[in-house]
Parts: structure tokens; C-alpha cells; sequence
């Protein structure tokens, strides 16, 4: 059953250009080094909160994925003090953008997910009245 942490931040004031260039250069790091150092990650994503007319209002999302809580607590314990290769990973990390005292983490669980659905990309350009 996948395990998925949810970290929410705001950007530091003055970082928003360098935050969002640090994000790119942090899913190309990740991609590239996926399968030795982030093999229990079933997926990352990033959001942008926006208020029910779309207007951003300042906060962030990432959704990291893992197969299993398991998987989450030993990638956990193993990138704790930030050593062997993933020190260079720390390098790439975007936190120096973040501001801290606005960075939240949140544990989700996924239940039932034997009845959980995809429309997929088939139905994306259809419209209900």
C-alpha cells in the first residue's frame, strides 16, 4: 500500500526566480539518480495552491510517493545526515529558498485503492453540463 509524505512551504521572500530554477534543477537530479538513491519513491509531484478562481496564493506542494511506509522509513534513515552520495543530492535541495517557519509535512495512506479510477487523458477535453 503506498505511503505518500505531502511537504508544504512558502517561498522565501526574494527567492521566487531561484526557487523555481532550484525545482527544475532538483526533478533533473532526482530523475538521473533515481534508481540508486530514490528507489522506494513511486512518484514526486508539485503544486502550486490556488484559491477557487485559480489565483496562486503563496504556498506549495510536494507529493512525494513511496510503495510502501516501509520504503518511506528506510529512505528516510538512510538520507538522514545528508552523507555518501547524498551529499550531493543536499546540494540540489531547494530548501535555502523555502520559508522555513512555513514548511508543513503531512503522512497520507492510500486506502481502497481497488476502487479508485483514472479517466486518463481520453476524457481530459471533455466538458459536463
Amino acid at each position: 500500500m503506498s505511503f505518500t509524505e505531502v511537504e508544504s512551504w512558502e517561498i522565501k521572500r526574494g527567492h521566487e526566480e531561484n526557487h523555481h530554477i532550484a525545482i527544475r534543477s532538483w526533478f533533473d537530479y532526482v530523475r538521473t539518480h533515481h534508481s540508486e538513491l530514490f528507489a522506494e519513491w513511486k512518484s514526486a509531484r508539485y503544486f502550486r495552491q490556488v484559491d477557487r478562481s485559480g489565483n496562486p496564493t503563496g504556498r506549495y506542494i510536494m507529493n512525494f510517493e513511496f510503495y510502501t511506509r516501509v520504503g518511506h522509513d528506510a529512505y528516510k534513515k538512510r538520507r538522514k545526515d545528508w552523507s555518501g552520495p547524498y551529499s550531493d543530492y543536499k546540494k540540489v535541495d531547494p530548501y535555502e529558498h523555502f520559508n522555513i517557519d512555513s514548511v508543513a509535512v503531512d503522512y497520507w495512506e492510500a486506502l481502497d485503492q481497488d476502487m479508485w479510477f483514472d479517466f486518463g487523458q481520453d476524457n481530459s477535453s471533455r466538458l459536463i453540463d
